[in-house]
């Protein structure tokens, strides 16, 4: 029986780093999330005939050493492991220990930056075998296992034959049918890892019910390698057999990664109604956009045990908004918390500095947007060029980009960019400026203290405190 081991690789940052479909940088406090995808491909082997185990050195703060013993006691025949662009030289390093214990050991790397750069970083670790060039990451790491060794067979991928030639196999078409993946393998997680300043039960897991996304944001890994707005929907059946699942497994929280939970309203209202039938005893957060709420499905998802929704506006200019093809307005933004604040939901709102168009002058305005904004979260994170997107090639194309030091692609580093009318140095500033003058406003300190109904709100506002003052107060930043 072929031996097979999938691996998040160890933290970059001190905080963790963020992999999951694309994701690229440092976590800004202690955030610990399921590797989603790995576990969706686990799962989708398993229920193929091919069990495996799943390693998850991130968010367990595993090192590269205690990998190679990890590798070294189950001695697998094939390692699937994670990339993102800025943690790519150490992810790397997954492949290198595992072919300095046994140089029969097949390689996999998966991930957005790898499908951009595939000769590179075939160059860059000669250790490496193979690279999945699909959205379809499930599928496809089913067809490498099934091609071992004739990997011309595999759909989907880039192999490095032995005479070193790199070979780009066939096209995978994408799965319609997603139910056919099953469940992602959450029975192999480390139960009690997994946390985010919105948690509110342990221990806490991540479920999606759908692929692609309705929007097209110009800086977005889902456009670029995940399909179209066309969305694909697990059946509510289906996902509701995986909730189930999910809660006899002990997990009292999850996360939808969904990129927009409501975009079928039809479709999230049959969800909705079948975890309140079915008595799923989940809380639960979740991301949509502002023009796919009403107040209707917002008591549905309060009952269904809803208690954060993230909304991304990114900037409150709308000439940026417009370059970066948002499709969403600071008044729809605006209106959308408030109607979610009413139904007794927390809010989380997305802002990046640093988009085309920005200066001082907008950056400015999106602050002063968000202090008058009654939402629990925000971000205001530095945009982050991720190759593979219309935001990268803008900037290359403009000699706007500093370097091609992946590691240097981080949120929480200065921007490897900068424009003629606002350098990289202002943008660094006013991200953790805008954050400061956010929390740190005397009134948002005691709206917080008012809400504090029992003493878990009191440990996790004290832990996201705690962590706001190491991350923005001290004076060396992480």
């Amino acid at each position: 029986m072929i031996k097979i081991l999938l691996i998040e690789p160890p933290a970059v940052s001190k905080f963790g780093n963020s992999r999951i479909f694309g994701a690229c940088g440092s976590n800004k406090g202690d955030i610990r999330r399921p590797p989603l995808d790995l576990m969706m491909i686990s799962g989708y082997l398993r229920k193929e005939g091919f069990d495996n185990t799943l390693l998850d050195a991130n968010s367990s703060r595993r090192t590269i050493d205690d990998v190679k013993e990890i590798i070294r006691h189950i001695s697998p025949d094939i390692i699937f492991f994670s990339t993102s662009t800025c943690t790519i030289y150490k992810d790397l390093l997954v492949a290198r220990v595992a072919k300095e214990l046994s140089p029969s050991i097949t390689t996999v790397a998966i991930g957005t930056h790898v499908m951009v750069f595939p000769e590179d970083t075939f160059r860059e670790s000669e250790y490496l075998d193979v690279i999945i060039n699909s959205g379809e990451w499930e599928q496809v790491s089913l067809n490498i296992v099934k091609s071992l060794p004739n990997l011309e067979m595999a759909k989907g991928i880039f192999f490095r034959k032995e005479s070193g030639d790199i070979i780009k196999t066939d096209y995978q078409a994408p799965m319609q049918n997603l139910d056919e993946l099953g469940f992602p393998s959450h029975d192999k997680l480390e139960k009690g890892l997994y946390r985010d300043p919105t948690v509110r039960r342990f221990p806490k897991t991540m479920v999606m019910g759908q692929k692609a996304c309705i929007g097209n944001c110009s800086f977005c890994c889902q456009p670029a390698f995940f399909g179209s707005p066309a969305l694909r929907n697990r059946s509510v059946g289906h996902f509701i057999e995986e909730l189930k699942w999910v809660q006899q497994l002990g997990f009292k929280e999850v996360i939808f990664n969904d990129a927009t939970l409501t975009a079928d309203m039809e479709w999230a209202t049959s969800l909705f109604e079948g975890m309140l039938r079915n008595s799923i005893d989940l809380v639960w957060n979740c991301s949509t956009r502002a023009d796919r709420v009403n107040r209707e499905i917002l008591k549905l998802m309060k009952r269904a045990g809803c208690h954060t929704i993230s909304i991304g506006l990114e900037s409150a200019n709308s000439s940026i908004l417009k370059n970066i093809r948002k499709n969403v307005t600071p008044q729809q933004i605006r209106e959308a918390v408030k109607l979610i604040r009413e139904e007794g939901i927390d809010t989380l709102v997305f802002c990046v500095i640093g988009f085309p168009g920005e200066t001082r002058e907008s950056i400015l305005e999106t602050i002063s947007f968000l202090k008058n904004l009654d939402t629990i979260y925000i971000t205001l994170g530095i945009a982050i060029p991720v190759p593979g997107t219309d935001f990268y090639r803008y900037l290359e194309e403009n000699n706007y980009l500093h370097t091609k030091d992946w590691s240097m692609y981080d949120p929480l580093k200065k921007p490897v960019f900068s424009y003629p009318w606002l350098s990289s140095d202002e943008i660094y500033y006013y991200s953790t400026r805008g954050i400061r003058s956010f929390y740190l406003r005397p009134n948002y300190i005691l709206d917080r203290i008012l809400s504090i109904k029992s003493f878990s709100d009191v440990k996790r506002y004290l832990s996201n405190f705690i962590a706001f003052l190491k991350r923005y107060m001290l004076p060396k930043r992480v």
